[in-house]
Protein backbone atom coordinates (compact mmCIF):
# COMPACT_ATOMS: atom_id res chain seq x y z
CA UNK A 1 0.00 0.00 0.00
CA UNK A 2 3.07 2.57 0.96
CA UNK A 3 4.60 2.39 -2.58
CA UNK A 4 0.88 2.19 -4.08
CA UNK A 5 0.56 6.07 -2.26
CA UNK A 6 4.06 7.15 -3.02
CA UNK A 7 3.47 6.10 -7.06
CA UNK A 8 0.33 8.52 -6.92
CA UNK A 9 1.42 11.23 -5.32
CA UNK A 10 0.98 13.45 -8.17
CA UNK A 11 -2.17 12.46 -8.61
CA UNK A 12 -4.64 13.44 -5.72
CA UNK A 13 -8.02 11.89 -6.53
CA UNK A 14 -6.26 8.49 -7.26
CA UNK A 15 -3.80 9.32 -4.13
CA UNK A 16 -7.70 10.49 -2.30
CA UNK A 17 -9.19 6.98 -3.31
CA UNK A 18 -6.20 4.84 -2.19
CA UNK A 19 -5.92 6.16 1.37
CA UNK A 20 -10.03 5.55 1.49
CA UNK A 21 -9.80 2.09 0.40
CA UNK A 22 -7.02 1.47 2.82
CA UNK A 23 -8.87 2.92 5.67
CA UNK A 24 -11.55 0.68 4.90
CA UNK A 25 -10.18 -1.85 4.91
CA UNK A 26 -8.13 -1.72 8.25
CA UNK A 27 -11.25 -0.36 9.45
CA UNK A 28 -12.85 -3.84 8.61
CA UNK A 29 -10.43 -5.85 10.05
CA UNK A 30 -9.91 -4.06 13.39
CA UNK A 31 -12.03 -4.47 16.29
CA UNK A 32 -14.84 -2.32 17.47
CA UNK A 33 -17.35 -1.47 19.88
CA UNK A 34 -20.71 -2.84 20.01
CA UNK A 35 -23.55 0.30 19.14
CA UNK A 36 -24.63 1.62 22.08
CA UNK A 37 -27.48 4.01 23.39
CA UNK A 38 -26.76 7.02 25.22
CA UNK A 39 -29.15 7.24 27.87
CA UNK A 40 -28.74 10.26 29.44
CA UNK A 41 -25.75 12.20 30.92
CA UNK A 42 -25.77 13.11 35.09
CA UNK A 43 -23.71 15.59 37.22
CA UNK A 44 -23.67 16.46 40.53
CA UNK A 45 -24.68 19.80 41.49
CA UNK A 46 -27.58 22.07 41.16
CA UNK A 47 -26.55 23.22 37.51
CA UNK A 48 -24.57 22.22 34.64
CA UNK A 49 -21.80 24.43 35.24
CA UNK A 50 -18.52 24.47 33.36
CA UNK A 51 -16.01 21.56 34.76
CA UNK A 52 -18.84 19.99 36.37
CA UNK A 53 -18.44 15.80 35.98
CA UNK A 54 -20.70 14.47 34.42
CA UNK A 55 -21.32 10.63 33.56
CA UNK A 56 -22.64 9.01 30.61
CA UNK A 57 -25.52 6.75 31.50
CA UNK A 58 -25.18 4.06 28.79
CA UNK A 59 -26.86 0.85 27.49
CA UNK A 60 -25.30 -2.30 25.12
CA UNK A 61 -28.54 -3.58 23.21
CA UNK A 62 -26.18 -6.50 22.55
CA UNK A 63 -25.17 -7.52 25.76
CA UNK A 64 -28.59 -5.75 27.49
CA UNK A 65 -26.85 -4.40 30.13
CA UNK A 66 -25.91 -0.60 31.30
CA UNK A 67 -22.66 0.65 31.71
CA UNK A 68 -21.23 3.80 32.87
CA UNK A 69 -18.30 6.22 31.65
CA UNK A 70 -17.75 8.77 34.34
CA UNK A 71 -15.17 11.53 35.09
CA UNK A 72 -15.81 13.79 31.80
CA UNK A 73 -15.60 17.43 32.71
CA UNK A 74 -18.30 19.49 31.19
CA UNK A 75 -16.87 21.87 28.65
CA UNK A 76 -17.73 25.54 28.66
CA UNK A 77 -18.96 25.46 25.22
CA UNK A 78 -21.24 22.69 26.17
CA UNK A 79 -22.58 23.44 29.60
CA UNK A 80 -25.13 25.78 28.14
CA UNK A 81 -26.30 23.76 25.21
CA UNK A 82 -28.74 21.38 24.48
CA UNK A 83 -27.89 18.28 22.63
CA UNK A 84 -30.21 18.22 19.31
CA UNK A 85 -29.61 14.75 17.36
CA UNK A 86 -26.32 12.89 16.87
CA UNK A 87 -24.46 11.32 13.46
CA UNK A 88 -21.92 9.05 13.00
CA UNK A 89 -21.09 9.16 16.80
CA UNK A 90 -21.14 13.25 17.04
CA UNK A 91 -23.80 15.14 18.88
CA UNK A 92 -25.61 18.37 17.32
CA UNK A 93 -25.63 20.69 20.04
CA UNK A 94 -27.30 24.49 19.86
CA UNK A 95 -27.17 27.39 22.40
CA UNK A 96 -28.12 31.02 22.10
CA UNK A 97 -26.81 33.15 19.76
CA UNK A 98 -27.36 31.14 17.30
CA UNK A 99 -24.13 28.81 17.92
CA UNK A 100 -24.22 25.24 16.83
CA UNK A 101 -21.26 23.15 16.95
CA UNK A 102 -20.63 19.03 16.86
CA UNK A 103 -18.48 17.34 19.50
CA UNK A 104 -17.72 13.17 20.07
CA UNK A 105 -18.54 13.91 23.98
CA UNK A 106 -20.68 11.09 23.90
CA UNK A 107 -18.85 8.94 22.54
CA UNK A 108 -17.69 6.44 24.80
CA UNK A 109 -14.35 5.73 22.84
CA UNK A 110 -13.62 9.63 23.23
CA UNK A 111 -11.01 11.31 25.45
CA UNK A 112 -12.46 12.40 28.75
CA UNK A 113 -10.28 15.49 29.51
CA UNK A 114 -10.28 16.67 25.68
CA UNK A 115 -13.22 15.64 23.42
CA UNK A 116 -13.41 16.91 20.16
CA UNK A 117 -15.53 20.17 20.01
CA UNK A 118 -15.78 21.36 15.82
CA UNK A 119 -17.58 24.80 15.53
CA UNK A 120 -19.66 25.17 12.54
CA UNK A 121 -21.27 28.47 10.68
CA UNK A 122 -24.17 30.66 12.79
CA UNK A 123 -27.37 29.51 12.53
CA UNK A 124 -29.55 31.71 9.70
CA UNK A 125 -32.06 34.83 11.52
CA UNK A 126 -35.70 33.67 10.57
CA UNK A 127 -38.60 35.46 11.21
CA UNK A 128 -39.77 32.88 14.13
CA UNK A 129 -38.15 30.51 16.37
CA UNK A 130 -38.24 27.51 13.96
CA UNK A 131 -34.27 27.24 13.91
CA UNK A 132 -35.02 26.84 18.15
CA UNK A 133 -36.02 23.34 17.09
CA UNK A 134 -34.57 20.24 15.42
CA UNK A 135 -36.49 17.26 14.49
CA UNK A 136 -33.11 15.41 12.39
CA UNK A 137 -29.51 16.04 11.65
CA UNK A 138 -27.06 13.98 9.24
CA UNK A 139 -23.47 14.32 8.06
CA UNK A 140 -22.10 13.10 4.85
CA UNK A 141 -19.18 11.50 6.60
CA UNK A 142 -17.03 11.30 10.53
CA UNK A 143 -16.27 15.72 10.79
CA UNK A 144 -12.88 15.27 10.83
CA UNK A 145 -12.80 13.79 6.88
CA UNK A 146 -12.59 15.93 4.12
CA UNK A 147 -15.07 17.54 2.16
CA UNK A 148 -17.58 16.88 5.23
CA UNK A 149 -21.47 18.34 5.09
CA UNK A 150 -23.90 18.55 8.11
CA UNK A 151 -27.41 19.16 7.94
CA UNK A 152 -30.05 19.94 10.38
CA UNK A 153 -33.71 19.67 9.51
CA UNK A 154 -35.64 22.59 11.85
CA UNK A 155 -39.14 22.61 12.94
CA UNK A 156 -41.08 23.31 9.45
CA UNK A 157 -40.14 23.53 5.72
CA UNK A 158 -36.60 24.77 7.26
CA UNK A 159 -33.27 22.58 6.56
CA UNK A 160 -29.95 24.07 7.31
CA UNK A 161 -26.48 23.26 5.67
CA UNK A 162 -23.06 23.37 7.10
CA UNK A 163 -19.45 23.09 6.74
CA UNK A 164 -16.68 23.67 9.23
CA UNK A 165 -14.35 26.47 8.46
CA UNK A 166 -17.06 28.93 6.29
CA UNK A 167 -16.92 32.54 6.96
CA UNK A 168 -20.65 33.32 6.91
CA UNK A 169 -24.11 31.49 7.85
CA UNK A 170 -24.75 28.34 6.93
CA UNK A 171 -26.66 27.99 4.09
CA UNK A 172 -30.63 27.53 4.82
CA UNK A 173 -32.88 25.45 1.94
CA UNK A 174 -36.91 25.91 2.15
CA UNK A 175 -38.61 22.91 1.28
CA UNK A 176 -41.94 22.98 -0.94
CA UNK A 177 -44.89 23.61 0.97
CA UNK A 178 -46.86 21.63 -0.97
CA UNK A 179 -45.44 18.20 0.01
CA UNK A 180 -44.04 19.54 3.15
CA UNK A 181 -46.13 20.98 6.03
CA UNK A 182 -45.26 23.91 7.64
CA UNK A 183 -44.87 21.98 11.09
CA UNK A 184 -42.43 19.50 9.28
CA UNK A 185 -40.78 17.16 11.59
CA UNK A 186 -38.49 15.07 9.03
CA UNK A 187 -36.26 12.49 9.55
CA UNK A 188 -32.89 13.55 7.46
CA UNK A 189 -30.15 10.48 6.01
CA UNK A 190 -27.14 10.75 3.96
CA UNK A 191 -26.88 8.08 1.17
CA UNK A 192 -23.02 6.74 0.84
CA UNK A 193 -24.13 5.38 -2.81
CA UNK A 194 -25.60 8.02 -3.84
CA UNK A 195 -23.58 10.37 -2.13
CA UNK A 196 -27.06 12.58 -1.42
CA UNK A 197 -28.80 13.92 1.58
CA UNK A 198 -32.39 12.64 1.65
CA UNK A 199 -35.85 13.21 3.71
CA UNK A 200 -38.70 11.47 3.48
CA UNK A 201 -42.07 13.87 3.15
CA UNK A 202 -45.48 13.45 5.30
CA UNK A 203 -47.06 10.23 4.74
CA UNK A 204 -43.80 8.82 2.99
CA UNK A 205 -44.90 9.12 -0.17
CA UNK A 206 -41.85 11.82 -1.49
CA UNK A 207 -38.46 11.80 -0.90
CA UNK A 208 -36.94 15.45 -1.39
CA UNK A 209 -32.56 15.18 -2.10
CA UNK A 210 -29.88 17.12 -2.96
CA UNK A 211 -26.28 16.27 -3.27
CA UNK A 212 -24.73 19.07 -0.67
CA UNK A 213 -23.68 22.33 0.28
CA UNK A 214 -23.46 23.29 -3.40
CA UNK A 215 -26.11 22.13 -4.79
CA UNK A 216 -28.72 24.13 -6.75
CA UNK A 217 -30.64 21.09 -7.91
CA UNK A 218 -32.69 19.39 -5.35
CA UNK A 219 -34.77 16.40 -6.60
CA UNK A 220 -38.12 15.07 -5.61
CA UNK A 221 -38.93 11.35 -5.61
CA UNK A 222 -42.00 9.75 -5.93
CA UNK A 223 -42.38 6.36 -4.14
CA UNK A 224 -44.50 3.51 -6.18
CA UNK A 225 -45.63 1.16 -3.07
CA UNK A 226 -45.57 -3.03 -3.90
CA UNK A 227 -46.66 -6.19 -1.95
CA UNK A 228 -48.73 -4.32 0.70
CA UNK A 229 -50.26 -6.77 3.04
CA UNK A 230 -53.78 -7.31 3.86
CA UNK A 231 -54.84 -5.61 7.39
CA UNK A 232 -58.08 -6.82 8.79
CA UNK A 233 -60.57 -3.88 10.25
CA UNK A 234 -59.01 -4.32 14.11
CA UNK A 235 -55.70 -3.62 12.63
CA UNK A 236 -56.59 -0.48 10.07
CA UNK A 237 -58.74 0.80 13.21
CA UNK A 238 -55.20 0.74 14.87
CA UNK A 239 -52.75 1.84 12.80
CA UNK A 240 -54.95 4.53 12.23
CA UNK A 241 -55.46 6.11 15.40
CA UNK A 242 -51.14 5.89 15.70
CA UNK A 243 -49.09 8.93 14.87
CA UNK A 244 -46.83 7.89 12.29
CA UNK A 245 -43.00 8.81 11.38
CA UNK A 246 -41.06 8.07 8.40
CA UNK A 247 -37.23 7.41 8.10
CA UNK A 248 -35.29 6.11 5.45
CA UNK A 249 -32.11 4.51 6.34
CA UNK A 250 -29.31 2.63 4.07
CA UNK A 251 -27.05 -0.54 4.47
CA UNK A 252 -23.56 -1.07 4.55
CA UNK A 253 -24.19 -2.46 1.30
CA UNK A 254 -25.99 0.16 -0.30
CA UNK A 255 -29.76 -1.54 0.25
CA UNK A 256 -32.37 1.13 1.28
CA UNK A 257 -35.34 0.84 3.45
CA UNK A 258 -38.13 2.93 3.99
CA UNK A 259 -39.32 2.69 8.10
CA UNK A 260 -42.82 3.68 8.85
CA UNK A 261 -42.83 3.81 12.64
CA UNK A 262 -46.81 3.76 14.10
CA UNK A 263 -46.85 4.93 17.53
CA UNK A 264 -50.45 5.16 19.82
CA UNK A 265 -49.21 8.09 22.31
CA UNK A 266 -49.67 7.24 26.20
CA UNK A 267 -51.18 9.74 28.25
CA UNK A 268 -49.48 9.28 31.42
CA UNK A 269 -45.94 8.36 29.67
CA UNK A 270 -43.40 10.39 31.35
CA UNK A 271 -41.84 12.15 29.05
CA UNK A 272 -39.20 14.73 31.54
CA UNK A 273 -35.80 13.49 31.27
CA UNK A 274 -35.72 14.86 34.82
CA UNK A 275 -37.92 11.54 35.84
CA UNK A 276 -36.83 9.44 33.67
CA UNK A 277 -36.57 5.56 34.56
CA UNK A 278 -33.91 3.65 34.54
CA UNK A 279 -36.20 0.96 33.41
CA UNK A 280 -36.90 0.68 29.92
CA UNK A 281 -40.48 0.25 28.55
CA UNK A 282 -41.47 -0.36 24.58
CA UNK A 283 -44.24 2.30 25.20
CA UNK A 284 -46.56 2.91 22.57
CA UNK A 285 -45.09 1.61 19.81
CA UNK A 286 -47.59 -0.91 17.97
CA UNK A 287 -45.73 -1.61 14.70
CA UNK A 288 -43.21 -0.95 11.80
CA UNK A 289 -43.73 -1.28 8.44
CA UNK A 290 -40.62 -1.80 6.52
CA UNK A 291 -40.19 -1.26 2.46
CA UNK A 292 -37.27 -2.60 0.63
CA UNK A 293 -36.38 -0.18 -2.31
CA UNK A 294 -35.99 -1.80 -5.71
CA UNK A 295 -35.45 0.36 -8.94
CA UNK A 296 -36.48 3.08 -10.26
CA UNK A 297 -37.86 4.45 -6.58
CA UNK A 298 -40.23 0.95 -6.69
CA UNK A 299 -40.68 0.24 -2.34
CA UNK A 300 -41.72 -3.31 -1.56
CA UNK A 301 -43.14 -4.44 1.62
CA UNK A 302 -41.05 -6.83 3.30
CA UNK A 303 -40.57 -8.72 6.43
CA UNK A 304 -37.22 -9.67 6.22
CA UNK A 305 -34.04 -7.52 5.65
CA UNK A 306 -32.03 -10.57 6.56
CA UNK A 307 -28.65 -10.32 8.69
CA UNK A 308 -29.45 -6.73 9.15
CA UNK A 309 -30.74 -4.73 12.07
CA UNK A 310 -31.63 -0.96 12.11
CA UNK A 311 -31.10 2.26 14.93
CA UNK A 312 -33.83 4.28 14.93
CA UNK A 313 -34.45 7.25 17.40
CA UNK A 314 -32.89 10.98 17.82
CA UNK A 315 -29.67 10.03 15.51
CA UNK A 316 -29.22 9.76 11.68
CA UNK A 317 -30.78 6.17 11.21
CA UNK A 318 -27.75 2.91 10.15
CA UNK A 319 -27.75 -0.28 9.71
CA UNK A 320 -25.46 -2.73 11.06
CA UNK A 321 -25.51 -6.80 10.50
CA UNK A 322 -26.32 -8.50 13.44
CA UNK A 323 -23.97 -11.39 12.91
CA UNK A 324 -20.96 -9.23 13.97
CA UNK A 325 -22.30 -8.24 16.93
CA UNK A 326 -22.95 -11.35 19.02
CA UNK A 327 -26.21 -10.65 20.79
CA UNK A 328 -27.76 -8.57 18.03
CA UNK A 329 -31.19 -9.86 16.92
CA UNK A 330 -31.16 -10.00 13.25
CA UNK A 331 -34.11 -8.95 10.88
CA UNK A 332 -34.92 -6.16 13.89
CA UNK A 333 -35.34 -2.74 14.80
CA UNK A 334 -33.99 -1.26 17.67
CA UNK A 335 -36.23 1.59 18.80
CA UNK A 336 -35.93 4.86 21.22
CA UNK A 337 -38.18 7.75 21.78
CA UNK A 338 -40.01 9.94 24.23
CA UNK A 339 -41.51 12.85 22.59
CA UNK A 340 -45.04 10.99 21.32
CA UNK A 341 -44.68 8.31 23.77
CA UNK A 342 -42.52 5.37 21.51
CA UNK A 343 -40.37 3.77 24.41
CA UNK A 344 -37.35 1.94 24.49
CA UNK A 345 -37.13 -1.70 22.93
CA UNK A 346 -36.43 -4.18 19.93
CA UNK A 347 -38.90 -5.14 17.11
CA UNK A 348 -38.93 -8.50 15.40
CA UNK A 349 -39.88 -7.62 12.29
CA UNK A 350 -41.01 -11.12 11.16
CA UNK A 351 -43.29 -11.68 13.91
CA UNK A 352 -44.16 -7.65 13.87
CA UNK A 353 -43.58 -7.83 17.99
CA UNK A 354 -42.13 -5.13 19.79
CA UNK A 355 -40.36 -6.12 23.36
CA UNK A 356 -38.74 -3.65 25.65
CA UNK A 357 -35.28 -4.03 26.79
CA UNK A 358 -34.25 -6.49 29.69
CA UNK A 359 -31.01 -4.78 31.70
CA UNK A 360 -29.29 -7.55 33.40
CA UNK A 361 -28.55 -5.54 36.56
CA UNK A 362 -28.98 -2.17 37.76
CA UNK A 363 -26.14 -1.67 39.63
CA UNK A 364 -24.58 0.58 37.07
CA UNK A 365 -27.10 2.90 37.75
CA UNK A 366 -26.97 2.20 41.56
CA UNK A 367 -24.94 5.65 42.63
CA UNK A 368 -27.92 7.78 41.12
CA UNK A 369 -29.54 6.66 45.06
CA UNK A 370 -26.03 6.93 46.64
CA UNK A 371 -24.36 10.29 45.04
CA UNK A 372 -22.86 12.49 47.66
CA UNK A 373 -25.71 14.72 48.28
CA UNK A 374 -28.13 12.62 47.98
CA UNK A 375 -28.88 14.21 44.47
CA UNK A 376 -27.73 12.97 40.49
CA UNK A 377 -29.19 15.64 38.49
CA UNK A 378 -30.00 14.51 34.53
CA UNK A 379 -28.69 17.45 31.70
CA UNK A 380 -32.25 17.55 30.70
CA UNK A 381 -31.82 19.34 27.07
CA UNK A 382 -29.98 16.19 26.40
CA UNK A 383 -31.98 13.84 24.42
CA UNK A 384 -30.48 9.65 24.36
CA UNK A 385 -29.33 8.97 21.39
CA UNK A 386 -27.80 5.59 19.12
CA UNK A 387 -23.87 5.46 18.45
CA UNK A 388 -22.86 3.49 16.12
CA UNK A 389 -19.75 0.95 16.35
CA UNK A 390 -16.76 2.78 16.33
CA UNK A 391 -12.87 1.50 16.41
CA UNK A 392 -11.41 0.74 19.89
Amino acid sequence: MSSLLLSLSSRPSLRKLALRCHTLRVFSSSTTTNPYLMYSVTYCGEYPEAGAITKLRMFDPAKEDYFTVGDKPLSKELAKSRLVGSSHGWGVFISSQDSILISDYCNPSSSKSNPKMIPLPPRQHVDSCQTELVSGVAMSSSPEEEDFVAAVKFMGPLVGIYMPGQADEGHLRYLPTLQFGYLEQGKLMYSKRDQRFYMPCSGGHHLWSWSGIKSTDPQYHHLRFHNLPQFSISELQLLSSCYRTQQLVESPSGQRFLVKWYVQSLSRYVKSLMLRSVKFNFGGTKRFMVFREEEDMNMCYTEDIGDLCIFLGNNEPFCVKASSFPGLNPNSIYFLGEGYGEGYGVYDIATRTPRSFNPKSFSAFSDIADSPNGKVYVLPDWVPHWIPPSPL
